[in-house]
């Protein structure tokens, strides 16, 4: 990449969405093949997840373990199909950056040899998530057992809010947890740490870029419930919610790779801001040996990311 550690430490939100624009736009026919054969598909998981929850719901309703095996079932989907668009896009970033021969087929090789590395540090991120939603519900049983009425509602509102809090919290360091994992010889607990670290001084920066990428995203998937449950309640669909998932169909897509990409941005900003120094002949070392299958011919052109003035 042409942009020094010394322009990185000072980019801010505008100056990451302005670079993540370029490095798609420059690069635009790799992002397409990423986005049909990785991001598409997820999407079409996400959009049919709650069709299939609310479908499911209604039909096991007087079979809980039914229900709760196909819920879990499609959370297992959701998370196969979302680690290798993250494992994708990473890699395709790191080979800009520092200049490496890749190619579409590079990338496909590389996939499946990261995936148990990614779903080691995605198992403890579950953990921990778990662990949270658990202390939350702790902490919430009291009030309603003890408190009015007229007390239970501000209360919960405002455990409610410390909670969104804490969990887009957790939700920023699981994203920068997983470009560690890559890019980095740590995985697990040690990825989920350093990625801690590295948000030290950027929390402000990092939580308006995932509520940038994450509101459209919840608002969609508002919209594909409430349609769906009107399809199902009313045994039909019009042609304009028919519109409207295939807008969200296309949309989705989008909304995944800026994330992604703008994530592993993040991940160099944070380094530079921390002055850790980003060798890109470690980095490429670092990938030759990690992914030695990987290695493209000499014959595909070296691609930079643009300099942004």
């Amino acid at each position: 990449m042409d942009t020094d550690q010394q322009e990185l430490k000072s980019i801010g939100f505008w100056g990451i969405l302005e670079k993540t624009f370029k490095i798609i736009y420059k690069e635009r026919m790799i992002f397409t093949k990423i986005t049909l054969c990785f991001t598409l598909p997820l999407t079409i998981i996400l959009i049919g997840y709650p069709a299939f929850n609310v479908y499911s719901f209604q039909k096991t309703l007087t079979i809980p373990l039914l229900f709760y095996t196909l819920f879990l079932t499609g959370i297992i989907f959701t998370v196969i199909f979302f680690l290798p668009p993250t494992a994708a896009i990473v890699y395709t970033i790191t080979c800009i950056y520092t200049a490496k021969q890749f190619n579409f087929k590079t990338i496909l090789r590389v996939v499946p040899k990261v995936w148990i590395r990614l779903m080691v540090t995605f198992a403890i991120q579950s953990l921990i998530m778990l662990a949270y939603n658990f202390v939350t519900i702790l902490l919430i049983t009291p009030p309603i057992i003890w408190l009015t009425a007229e007390w239970i509602s501000n209360t919960l509102i405002i455990l409610a809010v410390i909670y969104l809090i804490g969990f887009v919290y957790i939700s920023i360091i699981w994203s920068l947890a997983n470009v560690v994992t890559l890019l980095e010889d740590l995985k697990g607990y040690g990825a989920i740490k350093k990625s801690k670290a590295l948000l030290k001084g950027k929390r402000l920066l990092a939580s308006s870029l995932f509520l940038l990428i994450s509101v459209p995203e919840v608002v969609g998937q508002i919209i594909v419930f409430v349609i769906v449950r009107n399809a199902i309640n009313n045994e039909k669909i019009g042609y304009g919610n028919i519109c409207l998932l295939v807008t969200l169909g296309l949309i989705l897509p989008v909304l995944i790779l800026l994330v992604q990409v703008m994530q592993t941005i993040f991940y160099l900003v944070c380094k530079s801001y921390h002055h850790e120094i980003i060798d890109k002949s470690y980095l490429q070392i670092h990938m030759d040996n990690f992914f030695p299958a990987a290695y493209a011919p000499p014959v595909e052109r070296n691609v930079q990311l643009e300099h942004s003035n």
